[in-house]
């Protein structure tokens, strides 16, 4: 029987079947804001409305909707950055802003990338801070631990072969790196979050 995984954007709150689950976001807020602890707080906030105008720009240049002469200045140059991504590494998108369920953990989130690259696939975190955050391992190991629990029925990739974790680092020059996840840890540690964040929550 499929999931019933729903998101309301406005709270950024997910529901399965009707329950609220934790999402991948807020499982790794105590991280998130322990390595940004010296960030000024409104910083933080304009930073955070870029990257999702990033994210959105990417959703809807896969899906062919947008729109280049309503972007930014702000936003061109990483658009640029996108496009000399898509072309130089050859990228083949499967999923884009996939939201994913982890039955076995019990949270949800979106996954920003999946396909292939260099034959191999993969998941990838679009990212335009001025650095990767580390929390990008754990957050990519949470995706794919959920990716994987519903990947049979997607039929998206041999569940017999790896799956990379990348970051896709988009910098303010028009400029872009790929930054490969390898710490076997990293889905230890999100998992540990989840367990920390589940009970700060308990009634």
């Amino acid at each position: 029987m499929p999931i019933e995984l729903t998101f309301d954007e406005a709270s950024h709150v997910y529901r399965v079947g009707g329950q609220v689950v934790s999402s991948v976001t807020q499982i790794l807020g105590r991280l998130s804001a322990e390595e940004y602890r010296f960030v000024d707080k409104s910083v933080m906030e304009d930073a955070a409305l870029l990257g999702k105008a990033v994210h959105k720009m990417i959703e809807l240049d896969l899906r062919g909707d947008l729109d280049f002469e309503s972007l930014s200045d702000g936003l061109q140059v990483y658009y640029t950055a996108w496009q000399n991504f898509l072309q130089l590494s050859g990228f083949q998108m499967v999923l884009s802003e996939a939201r994913v369920y982890s039955s076995k953990y019990g949270y949800a989130g979106t996954l920003d990338l999946a396909g292939w690259l260099n034959n191999r696939f993969v998941i990838i975190d679009a990212k335009r801070t001025a650095a990767v955050p580390r929390t990008a391992g754990p957050q990519t190991a949470g995706y794919l631990q959920a990716l994987r629990e519903h990947a049979e029925d997607a039929v998206m990739w041999p569940q017999d072969t790896p799956v990379d974790r990348y970051a896709l680092h988009l910098r303010a020059e028009g400029t872009w790196r790929l930054v490969p996840f390898t710490d076997k840890s990293d889905l230890r540690v999100f998992l540990a979050c989840k367990t920390l964040h589940d009970w700060s929550n308990a009634a």
